[in-house]
């Protein structure tokens, strides 16, 4: 008995239907599922006045706090958020459930966030000291935080960390909008994603064309931005250093022996280039075993994009200028007339 053509294209299309739509219902239910398998710690989530359903997606996106803008934003719909976006800031997690997100984006925003400023190229003692004096917790517990090799769910050390290196260097500098009873376990982490955000990728990716790690691209920059304040003197002296290491010199920079000493207690001006420490880069060669503050994207940038020269000597002075030199004759010439030797 033979098959009417119609019926068999129809039985196929049919099957075909069927497969996609399940196809569909699959992918939908992944790319609704929480980004984390638990609860999380919870992110302060801006949304701006007049900011669309569709603006709001991506931002979730960008946050991590959803899978997928484009399956958030036509769920969302049909429970109607569109109609009750509200401005404000909102406590999300990215253990929580696309409906649970929606629920929270469709109630009152909080009224308790307020901001907290970290500038960039602190030490995570001087960062600790600060986030004490705004009352969020004490300078101690941030410390003993920072300075473990805490883990925090998908964020991974740059490659060439050494075992154990807790998170100096990485504690990155912005402002940052958090509730009264924020944690120093949920401030750190959002420093470190802030930092992976804005530069982990430009890191990562551009440490090998400096012949470095993308860790030690942060130790490098953490020097260039405790020695130059300027975008142009950061160029400058990031050239400075990478010549002295290609040339086997020793950085013999003062920053390095300040931060040494600060870890002993010693937190005068006064350098002691003898002092004993893996830090001291005047009697050790080479780049010191990790950062000394937390760098901002313009001493990244320096490192990343040195300025070509033959200079191998600076000098910083009181006034903010720096001056190069090539030889030591020049650079001792300059300590003199400065009124530094």
């Amino acid at each position: 008995m033979r098959r009417h053509p119609i019926l068999s294209c129809l039985l196929v299309l049919i099957v075909l239907v069927i497969g996609a739509g399940a196809a569909l219902a699959v992918v939908t239910r992944n790319e609704l599922s929480p980004v984390q398998s638990s609860p999380g710690h919870k992110v302060l989530f801006s949304v701006s006045k007049d900011e669309s359903l569709t603006q709001v997606s991506a931002g979730l996106q960008d946050h991590k706090l959803v899978r997928s803008s484009l399956f958030f934003k036509l769920f969302a719909e049909t429970k109607g958020l569109q109609h009750d976006l509200k401005p404000g800031k909102f406590a999300l997690d990215p253990g929580m459930s696309v409906q649970a997100i929606v629920k929270v984006l469709k109630g009152p925003p909080l009224s308790l966030a307020f901001d907290v400023t970290i500038p960039d190229g602190l030490r995570v003692a001087q960062e600790a000291q600060l986030l004490q004096a705004d009352g969020l917790f004490s300078a101690a517990s941030y410390l003993k935080l920072v300075n473990a090799p805490t883990t925090f769910p998908g964020i991974t050390p740059l490659a060439g960390t050494p075992a154990g290196a807790g998170w100096e260097g990485l504690a990155f500098g912005d402002t940052y909008q958090v509730l009264p009873n924020v944690t120093p376990y949920q401030l750190l982490e959002r420093q470190l994603r802030d930092f992976e955000t804005r530069l982990g990728t430009k890191v990562t990716q551009g440490a090998a064309g400096v012949g470095l790690t993308a860790y030690q691209v942060v130790v490098l920059a953490s020097i260039v931005s405790a020695e130059a304040a300027t975008v142009s003197d950061r160029g400058l002296v990031a050239g400075v250093f990478f010549n002295r290491l290609h040339a086997g010199i020793p950085l013999e920079s003062d920053v390095t022996v300040l931060y040494a000493q600060s870890l002993a207690g010693d937190n005068s001006t006064a350098v002691n280039t003898q002092f004993v420490s893996p830090y001291n880069t005047y009697l050790n060669a080479g780049l010191p075993p990790g950062p000394i503050d937390s760098p901002g994207s313009t001493a990244i940038n320096a490192v990343l994009h040195p300025t070509a020269s033959d200079y191998l000597y600076f000098l910083a002075l009181p006034n903010g200028k720096v001056e190069y030199s090539v030889t030591l004759a020049q650079h001792n010439a300059q300590i003199q007339a400065a009124g530094l030797g």
